[in-house]
């Protein structure tokens, strides 16, 4: 059963039922296919359908003429319809019935593993009489790869696929795979699964480079800048002889920025009325 289970296969139609229909593949075996699975269909004894083997909510083998995006012989895009943290997470695979991700297949950390509404890539696997979904890898991936150039600078969506100590691994509806560095990221945690934006900053090849920080980061960035002058001031009693005018070597010495930026900081803190810039010093109000 598990190699046919998970595919579309065609059938025959022997009788109908109250609630359905019997078919058979081979003549011997029969398959159950319930009304509301018949896609609207109304089937008569010895009519030939194309129909989905898979396994129903109440764990029985059944058809389904509903063509599912996501097979055993073909990936696709499902989204995350439940979170259930004993078990895995649930995909929608285009049928009635949702599929298992396992938690086996998913990180230790539960701020990593996909919410509802997030997009995983995988593919159907029969086991024991079941079917289970299996996220793709960077090999799989690149097999499916259209090879469509995406220009340098260009902004892409995709879905997060792997996290690493180094950064994560995003992939678009056109298999693209794009790499971006832990340094090209915000400072917080992603999750499999999450759309971001990308923009393109490297070819390699089979596979890009990408950042996920944009220009309209940047006040979220001089706000981070200037948590390190904040501190610096309550560390010296509230004062500071570093101003704009210094050396940019001091500045970056000291707060391992550019003159720029520390001038970008100051500004924003001056502001926020958090500090007095005089022309030899800086004060913490």
């Amino acid at each position: 059963m598990e190699n046919k289970l998970g595919r579309m296969h065609k059938f025959k139609v022997l009788r109908e039922t109250q609630i359905g229909y019997m078919l058979t593949m081979n003549g011997e075996d029969e398959y159950f296919l319930h009304k509301n699975e018949s896609n609207f269909h109304k089937l008569r004894p010895g009519d030939e359908i194309v129909g989905f083997l898979y396994s129903d909510k109440k764990a029985r083998i059944a058809v389904t003429l509903i063509t599912p995006n996501v097979t055993c012989d073909k990936c696709g895009f499902a989204e995350v319809m439940e979170v259930n943290y004993s078990l895995g997470v649930f995909v929608d695979i285009g049928i009635s019935k949702d599929i298992l991700v396992s938690k086996d297949d998913l990180p230790i950390d539960y701020k990593e593993w996909p919410a509802k509404g997030d997009v995983l890539l995988v593919i159907l696997k029969a086991k024991s009489e079941r079917l289970v979904a299996k996220m793709l890898n960077k090999h799989e991936i690149l097999k499916q790869n259209l090879h469509l150039n995406l220009p340098i600078n260009e902004r892409v969506t995709g879905y997060v696929y792997r996290i690493t100590e180094d950064g994560i691994n995003v992939v678009t509806k056109n298999f693209d795979v794009i790499f971006v560095h832990k340094s090209q990221m915000k400072k917080r945690k992603y999750r499999l699964g999450e759309k971001v934006e990308v923009k393109i900053i490297k070819k390699n090849i089979d596979d890009y480079v990408g950042t996920l920080i944009e220009e309209i980061d940047k006040q979220e960035l001089i706000a981070l800048d200037s948590e390190k002058i904040l501190k610096y001031l309550e560390e010296h009693a509230g004062v500071m002889s570093i101003t704009d005018k210094s050396d940019p070597i001091v500045i970056y010495k000291v707060f391992k920025m550019s003159k720029n930026k520390f001038k970008d900081a100051i500004g924003y803190l001056y502001k926020q009325k958090l500090i007095e810039i005089f022309e030899d010093k800086i004060i913490l109000l």
